[in-house]
């Protein structure tokens, strides 16, 4: 069987969802050829009567399966149509639950209030398989029963990278990675909880943000800005940093829907890169349950602090996060869903097929 996935610019779903997944697939001998491809190579036309051009045909490069990651244009719908036309099923991948994007989100205007939302729902309706990170996004996405969950994993030369609790640092960094502006809400959660521990362990521990911090300090409620290191756009190169520069990771998410169908991923990072994790009761994470769960702005408090000041019980729980990293998501142990899904996308398409001939 021959699959071709079309990937999306946005570096750490492609990283995550395409490029790594299919690597493993290649590494497995699971008796696919994967390629891999920008986008996909289409002609467009100006039909009778339309202001605008259309998709008029799509080159699948000989592929039974093509896979379509996070689609939300009328075009890629057209392309959807026309490449089952030809008899290519088509599936489509989704990590985010783009109808919930939070009003603040640098996205919102785009995804909800421009239609794109909409507009990757009714390419995932149509497809013949839809492929996501979480249970929650399959009910959105694919409710009756044409979907596979596929839970994100990290692979093995990334969790065996040396990991964070080998070190003895004499300051201890507490950190966490994103941008405000694609989390305007989550930040909040915290209310007063990190500048708390920050207090208690004055001298022995810092804040630092891989990211964008922007407001982080009004919003954490901190007495100084914290530390910055600039993204990395390089998902490799950030994982590395990951366990470089955290000792302990927060994972805060405030309780919405966009948040309660997105992925485990940011805990898992931590986890793998042996960095102690401190994170929301999600859904998500605790499905996961790696990490320390914290609720209130003094469970925060406690949990980091508890942390700075018991280096040994913290080297000893972010190294059992590390090993069930190793034992069970890594990208090597997803490999044959991924495969298992796009056959099953590729008899979903036949049996279509054959019920309109």
């Amino acid at each position: 069987m021959n699959v071709l996935l079309c990937t999306t610019v946005f570096s750490g779903s492609k990283y995550h969802r395409m490029t790594e997944p299919a690597r493993a697939v290649q590494e497995a001998g699971l008796g696919v050829d994967v390629t891999l491809s920008h986008g996909i190579s289409t002609t467009l036309v100006q039909r009778p009567g339309d202001a605008e051009l259309s998709i008029g045909s799509v080159d699948a490069r000989g592929a039974d399966v093509v896979v379509l990651q996070l689609p939300k244009t009328v075009a890629m719908l057209q392309i959807v149509r026309l490449l089952q036309a030809q008899g290519v099923a088509v599936v489509v991948e989704m990590d985010d639950l783009f109808s919930a994007v939070p009003y603040g989100h640098t996205g919102h205007d785009t995804l909800v209030r421009g239609g794109m939302a909409k507009l990757a729902l009714a390419c995932a309706r149509e497809a013949d398989l839809v492929t996501v990170s979480t249970p929650a996004l399959l009910g959105e996405y694919a409710p009756r029963g044409r979907g596979v969950v596929v839970p994100n994993a990290i692979p093995r030369r990334i969790a065996e990278l040396p990991p964070a609790y080998a070190r003895d640092p004499e300051t201890v960094t507490i950190g966490w990675t994103g941008s405000v502006g694609v989390h305007p809400y989550d930040l909040q959660v915290m209310e007063s909880g990190l500048e708390q521990a920050l207090e208690r362990t004055s001298g022995r521990s810092r804040f630092l943000v891989v990211g964008a911090a922007d407001d982080a300090r009004e919003r954490l409620r901190l007495t100084r800005d914290p530390e910055t290191v600039p993204w990395v756009a390089d998902v490799e190169e950030y994982l590395g940093l990951v366990g470089e520069a955290l000792d302990i990771g927060i994972a805060p998410l405030r309780d919405d829907r966009f948040n309660a169908a997105k992925s485990w991923l940011k805990v898992l990072e931590y986890a793998a890169r042996g960095v102690y994790a401190v994170r929301s009761p999600s859904a998500e994470y605790e499905r996961l349950g790696l990490g320390r769960r914290a609720k209130s702005p003094r469970d925060w408090a406690t949990a980091l602090t508890a942390a700075v000041k018991d280096p040994d019980r913290r080297r000893e729980l972010a190294e059992a996060d590390r090993e069930a990293v190793l034992a069970g998501h890594l990208t090597e142990h997803t490999a044959p869903r991924w495969v298992d899904a796009w056959r099953q996308a590729r008899e979903n398409r036949t049996r279509s097929q054959r019920l309109s001939a």
